[in-house]
């Protein structure tokens, strides 16, 4: 038997920004804001559809790009579908 695979549904696509809060993702610290510049749903099954790797570009707090980010994302602190 296989598995089903998990995708989660999120509202996020490249050009969003995002704002994280530290526990809301992995593999940084601090608050995060993030403009996204891919989506990997395909991981999400490893994470049980409950974590989604985002990729994008750090936004600091004077607005200027940061760094390129690769982060782990709650799907729940993510932006809601609207009904």
């Amino acid at each position: 038997m296989t598995p089903t695979p998990i995708t989660p549904h999120v509202t996020v696509s490249p050009g969003d920004v995002v704002h994280l809060r530290e526990r809301d993702y992995q593999h940084t610290t601090g608050p995060l804001r993030l403009r996204i510049t891919c989506v990997r749903l395909d991981l999400s099954i490893w994470y049980d559809g409950q974590w989604v790797w985002l990729e994008g570009v750090e936004i600091r707090a004077d607005g200027q790009a940061g760094p390129h980010r690769h982060v782990l994302a709650h799907v729940a602190a993510l932006p809601k579908p609207e009904a």
